[in-house]
């Protein structure tokens, strides 16, 4: 009978020892368990400090519409007026391009009968010797007159062209709010 009891004192120890592995065990995944919640915890703090921040940021981005508003609303009658001088500008610049080019079609026409008129008054230099060396100077004049004029037409069709696009930009600025004081 006490090999009996020494069974039973021996097994009340084993279950005895393995609820107690298993208590301790249950201990370390609760610690476990409580450590990650707490870092959870931790990093959802920080998140929300951010969100905190980020938000004050916003409100003060907020605070500082209505003064770049009227900022822009107070400037818009001097880009208008600005936007108002280009466009002028643009049609005149026009204008004058297309009678340069009309210029230069012209002086281009001319060109056949003066160099004929050259041609005739070289070939007649013999007679009218004295005439030949004006006659040159002013075909060479109109020559260069003519190259300068086609030259100048290049020019104010750059300068229409620049103008288009400084008007373009203007009017996409209008759109854009101003940022700051």
């Amino acid at each position: 009978m006490q090999m009996h009891m020494q069974k039973r004192f021996r097994l009340s120890w084993a279950i005895t020892l393995a609820f107690t592995i298993a208590v301790l065990s249950g201990l370390l995944i609760l610690t476990r368990d409580l450590g990650i919640t707490n870092d959870t915890f931790k990093n959802g703090v920080v998140q929300a400090q951010e969100l905190d921040a980020t938000t004050d940021a916003a409100l003060d981005g907020a605070h500082q519409l209505p003064p770049a508003a009227e900022a822009a609303r107070q400037g818009l009658p001097e880009v208008v007026g600005v936007i108002d001088s280009l466009t002028r500008a643009n049609q005149v610049l026009g204008t004058l391009s297309d009678q340069l080019g009309t210029l230069g079609t012209t002086l281009t026409e001319a060109d056949a009968p003066l160099a004929g008129t050259i041609s005739a008054g070289r070939g007649a230099g013999g007679e009218a010797g004295a005439a030949g060396v004006p006659l040159g100077g002013i075909a060479a004049t109109l020559d260069d007159a003519n190259v300068n004029a086609q030259a100048l037409g290049q020019k104010l069709d750059e300068t229409l062209t620049l103008s288009q696009t400084i008007d373009q930009k203007l009017r996409v600025a209008l759109l854009l709010p101003k940022v700051g004081n």
